[in-house]
């Protein structure tokens, strides 16, 4: 019986995970973490999460992002979901997650979209602050395409750094 509560427990916990990885990839789990970070982590983080991910595979750049919020929704915003739905994103069992100071550390890279994290004084990691990204409640398609223009721009650097210590 404790064997069967233990693999219940486990499977629960991987479908609470479940949402946050934006691609699945048997390589994904050594790929080096890029963390973007919003207040809700229901639409900014979201967004650059799975554009990183489609550009980076596109690309043939072994990094992986995942999404996390200050203060999290429990879902993802409507305009949100519409979009990257309308995008031809798969964001079935996406959720939005507090973001914690493990994820913190283990990321490769962390980006926030226009909030501030907790406690930032007692972070080491150097944080890149994306600032002026419009509301995606507001218009999806002016947001995306500002995230997008960001993430593009994310990409060449990680790929310009990765053909540099290859």
């Amino acid at each position: 019986m404790k064997n069967i509560f233990c693999a219940g427990l486990y499977i629960f916990m991987a479908f609470l995970s479940f949402g946050q990885d934006t691609q699945k990839s048997s390589n994904m789990k050594s790929a080096p973490t890029i963390l973007f970070i919003c207040e809700h982590g229901a639409a900014r983080s979201t967004i650059a999460a799975a554009y990183f991910n489609k550009l980076a595979q596109q690309q043939g750049l072994n990094y992986h992002a995942i999404f996390r919020g200050t203060n999290p929704d429990s879902v993802l915003t409507p305009a949100a979901q519409r979009g990257l739905i309308k995008d031809s994103f798969d964001v079935q069992g996406w959720k939005p997650v507090q973001v914690t100071k493990s994820d913190i550390e283990n990321a490769y890279q962390v980006v926030t979209l226009d909030c501030l994290l907790p406690d930032k004084d007692n972070i080491t990691k150097p944080i890149t602050q994306w600032e002026g990204i419009p509301p995606v409640s507001s218009d999806y398609n002016v947001a995306r395409d500002a995230i997008v223009k960001k993430v593009q721009a994310l990409i060449v650097d990680l790929s310009l750094k990765h053909n540099i210590t290859k």
